[in-house]
């Protein structure tokens, strides 16, 4: 509760899509501060508006200065001369480790817009080993736009 009203008092508001985000705008300036549990990300357009923040920040709260954002909630952030790239490959091979499947062949398309059914019909011998794998291909989905459709039938 401090660091939100640490960040009212210092003219941010509070994202009504995303309650972890907050904004600065005043005329040309603009800053975006996310803070998901003890991570924080702090990019704006203002060096000197963000170093003046940052040192007011400081002052109030332990921080540590962690450099360039690399990765965030298990997505890399790679820059490019013309924006950011958003990668989860690393988290691909880990969902591929965990369910033994590193050496799986890749397909050129994620799925058969047919219906699923078990080869059986039996149904699903693990329930819960289902919906693990389902939620972590939907976090996929947020860098990986060609697997939603399927990801989508398969909920």
């Amino acid at each position: 509760m401090a660091l939100s009203s640490f960040l009212v008092s210092f003219r941010f508001r509070k994202s009504r899509a995303d309650y972890s985000l907050f904004i600065y705008q005043s005329d040309d300036i603009m800053a975006y501060f996310m803070v998901y549990v003890d991570d924080i990300i702090l990019t704006g357009n203002s060096p000197g508006f963000l170093r003046q923040f940052i040192e007011s920040l400081a002052a109030r709260f332990s921080l540590k200065d962690l450099g360039p954002l690399r990765h965030f909630l298990g997505i890399e952030l790679v820059p490019t001369p013309v924006g950011i790239f958003l990668s989860q490959a690393q988290y691909i091979t880990d969902i591929l480790k965990e369910f033994h499947m590193q050496d799986a062949k890749p397909i050129s398309t994620p799925g058969s817009a047919t219906e699923l059914h078990s080869d059986d019909g039996s149904g699903l011998a693990d329930g819960g080993l289902y919906r693990r794998v389902v939620g972590l291909l939907q976090y996929l989905s947020i860098t990986r736009p060609d697997v939603r459709f399927i990801v989508n039938r398969l909920s």
